[in-house]
C-alpha cells in the first residue's frame, strides 16, 4: 500500500480508507486499489513482490464496491507490517553529509526531493526515528529505494542505494545506517532523498537542520 500511494503520490491513509483497508494496511497479489478522482475510477492491481507496482488498468466511470474483492484464486500475502504510529513532533537529521547537487522543485517532471553527492557505498542513515514501509527496487526511477513512515503525517525516502541493509517492517533510530550510497541516473555517486507530508513532497531543507 505504501508503495502504491508512494508511485502516485497519494497519501496513503486516503488510499487506504478508500478501499476499506485497515492499519498496518496489508494488500494481497491480484488485489484491485481503487483510485476516485473527478468523477473517474482508476484501478489497479496490485503486486506485492518486493513492492512492484505493475502498469496500471484503467476502469472509466465505474462505482467499486466498498471493499473490493478481485482477489486472485492463489492468495499470497504481503510482508506483515506492525502498526506504528510514531511520535507527533520528529527531530529530522541528515541522511549523509554530501554537496547538495539537485535541489527541489515542486513542479511537474522536476525533482520531488534533494540530491546529494557522495562515494560509493557510504553510508545512508534514517533522517528519523521510525518504521521501513518500504525496502526494493520496485519502483521505477529511484532504483534500490527505502521509505521510513515516521509518524501518520510524515514519510521520507532514500533512493539510488547501491546496497539496503533494512527488511520491510524493521523499526530504525534516528542515525542508523539503512543503506549504501548507489549511482543516480547520471551514472555519479548520489542519495537521492525525499520527505512526504500527508503523501506530497515537501521540501527537505525546510526540514533538515541548518549546516
Amino acid at each position: 500500500m505504501f508503495a502504491i500511494a508512494w508511485r502516485f503520490g497519494w497519501d496513503y491513509k486516503k488510499l487506504a480508507k478508500a478501499n476499506a483497508i485497515n492499519s498496518p494496511y496489508t494488500i494481497y497479489v491480484g488485489q484491485v486499489i481503487y483510485f476516485n478522482e473527478i468523477n473517474d475510477i482508476s484501478a489497479i492491481k496490485a503486486s506485492v513482490e518486493k513492492g512492484a507496482v505493475k502498469k496500471p488498468v484503467v476502469i472509466a466511470k465505474e462505482t467499486p464496491k466498498k471493499q473490493p474483492s478481485s482477489v486472485s484464486k492463489k492468495v499470497d500475502k504481503a510482508p506483515e507490517l506492525k502498526a506504528y504510529n510514531g511520535s507527533k513532533s520528529i527531530k529530522w537529521s541528515w541522511p549523509l553529509r554530501g554537496k547538495l547537487i539537485q535541489g527541489f522543485a515542486n513542479k511537474a517532471g522536476a525533482s520531488n526531493g534533494i540530491d546529494l553527492s557522495s562515494n560509493l557505498g557510504k553510508p545512508v542513515k534514517a533522517a528519523s526515528s521510525g518504521i521501513i514501509v518500504y525496502s526494493g527496487s520496485g519502483i521505477q526511477g529511484y532504483g534500490k529505494l527505502v521509505v521510513v513512515k515516521h509518524n501518520d503525517t510524515f514519510l521520507s525516502a532514500y533512493a539510488y542505494n547501491s546496497r539496503i541493509l533494512v527488511e520491510e517492517g524493521a523499526i530504525v533510530d534516528a542515525g542508523q545506517v539503512i543503506a549504501e550510497v548507489g549511482k543516480g541516473p547520471q551514472l555519479d555517486p548520489r542519495l537521492h532523498f525525499e520527505i512526504r507530508k500527508n503523501g506530497k513532497p515537501v521540501n527537505p531543507l525546510r526540514y533538515l537542520p541548518k549546516l
